[in-house]
This record gives C-alpha cells, structure tokens and sequence, in this order.
C-alpha cells in the first residue's frame, strides 16, 4: 500500500482510490468529496492512511464467486486454531473452494505464521452474513507457490450460531452526514442525493460503531441533542464494499471538544440488509482482534 499526506488528496474533488487505513481497512471510497481543509485534517486525526497500488484494483466485488460451502464467501475472514489450543485464534481468509474443499491464506498470529502441517486439524469460525459457523476442516496439502496457502477438507462437525446482537467495536469510518425530517426511504435517500450535490452534507468520521449506535465526530459544532440525522458510509465485508444509509437521533452531548467535537447517535430500526452488513461488519472486526474464542 502506498501512504498518503495531506497533500496527495483532492479537496472538493472526487478521490481516485479508496481510502484506507494503515490494515487495510476501508476508510472513505473512491469517488467520494472531502469538501475542506478542516475535514481533511478530520480524516488525517486518527492516523495513517493509504491507498492501493494502481494495479491492485478498486472494486473487490468484481466477478464475485458464488459463495462456497456453508455459505462463505470468497474473501471471508476465518478464525483458526489448533485443537486443545486455549490462546488467541489465528487470522485467515478464505480465497477459493473447489468440491467443498477450501483454499485459505496461511494462518497468521501477531505477525507470524502459524505453525501447521499436513493431516493437522483445524477448528475454524467464519461469518456467511447471517450465521457464524464453526466447523473442523483438514489439511490436506501445504502450498508455497505463488505464495502460502493451505488445502483444507470439507468442512465437518459444523455448527452454526444466527447473529442477532453485537458488541460495539472501534472504527475509522468516514461518512456523510446531513440534518433531516422523517421521510419515507425512498424520500430519503432521494434528499441525501440532493444534499451531497449541493454541499449541504458534512463528512463526519466514526470511531466505533454498534448496531445500535455510532459515536461521531465532526469538524465544527455538534448538533443538538434530539436532532434527526441521515448518515451514509460504505462498510468492507467479505471484500465486498456496501452502501449504508441510516437515519439516527443524538442521544449523548458532545465531549467538549470545539474543534472537533464527538456525540453519540442511536439508529433508528435498521432494514434486514443494513442489520446484517453492520452484523458482518462487527464480526469482523472481532475476529481481527483477542476476544473472540473458537
């Protein structure tokens, strides 16, 4: 990934590349407007950001598979570990399947390869979008070339969990955020549409997030608690980057910070598309840190 300055991003331009932070995660897409030098210094406060090579591509849903056995997707973060292993999970991705067997990256933990060989067994976890599985796979061939990656058997001894509620976890998420009225969806985004186009949206950065809530912060006043809000943020799931839009009320006063001060929001009732992207999305999220056990 290439890393970037101030000075390598368009002001009131549509960005050419994503915006990502310094794992990877999605942070702004492309095509997007920062609209000033305040919410370019907004988006620079949390960190490092980067874009992808040039030849890396900017649309990972591009010739998307159809999804593999249990339902996992090409692209979709796996929890690993070795049987009768109590300390943290390994990290993988699922990069292909062929006859129910599955291909993915070498397991990796704190930066290091886990060590594994053929015929070992694996515990794995992964999130189709609704339901997190865990399942036991074997593997049936260690690979070097191109690169690391393992043949595992088809998945047995499975299980399966629905997702209904998450834990809120921190983010780096960019978003446009405009004051609104209730409306029907429709009505909604067709307002957005015209906001964004006459600069009346203000991007705003949210630093965690949960499926009931998000707290924000902007570059200028917060706006009062009560005020009816509609955010949109795109979410990275599965390498495959969506479209939010949510209507939200602040709840929490901002935390004195006038420059750029934080408030809570809570989400109105969210469609079932929304839930289960924001659902993904967090899981996610748990996966790439400690908590999470197999």
């Amino acid at each position: 990934m290439i890393h970037l300055s101030p000075n390598d991003l368009p002001v009131g331009a549509p960005l050419p590349w994503s915006l990502l932070d310094g794992e990877g995660n999605l942070v702004l897409g492309s095509g997007n407007v920062i609209p000033d030098v305040r919410d370019l210094a907004l988006v620079f406060r949390h960190g490092l950001l980067c874009r992808q090579e040039a030849d890396s591509g900017e649309n990972p849903a591009a010739d998307l598979p159809p999804p593999g056995p249990l339902g996992l997707q090409v692209g979709t973060l796996l929890h690993v570990k070795q049987p009768g292993d109590s300390g943290r999970a390994a990290a993988s991705r699922l990069i292909g399947f062929v006859e129910q067997g599955l291909f993915v990256t070498w397991p990796q933990l704190g930066g290091r390869d886990l060590a594994v060989q053929a015929d070992d067994t694996l515990l794995l976890r992964g999130f189709s979008g609704r339901v997190i599985h865990s399942f036991t796979s074997t593997i049936t061939a260690v690979c070097r070339s191109p690169f690391r990656y393992l043949v595992l058997s088809a998945p047995s001894q499975f299980d399966q969990m629905p997702v209904r509620k998450a834990a809120r976890v921190p983010t780096r998420l960019a978003a446009y955020m405009t004051q609104s009225q209730d409306a029907g969806q429709e009505a909604a985004h067709d307002a957005f549409s015209a906001d964004l186009a006459n600069g009346a949206a203000r991007l705003v950065m949210l630093s965690d997030i949960s499926t009931g809530g998000a707290l924000v912060q902007a570059a200028g006043p917060a706006p009062a608690v009560g005020s009816r809000l509609q955010l949109r943020f795109r979410l990275r799931t599965a390498s495959i980057d969506s479209e939010i839009l949510a209507g939200a009320w602040v709840v929490a006063d901002s935390n004195g910070d006038t420059e750029f001060p934080a408030f809570g929001i809570a989400f109105d009732v969210l469609g079932e598309r929304e839930m289960t992207l924001l659902q993904c999305f967090i899981y996610e999220q748990l996966l790439m840190g400690s908590g999470l056990s197999v």
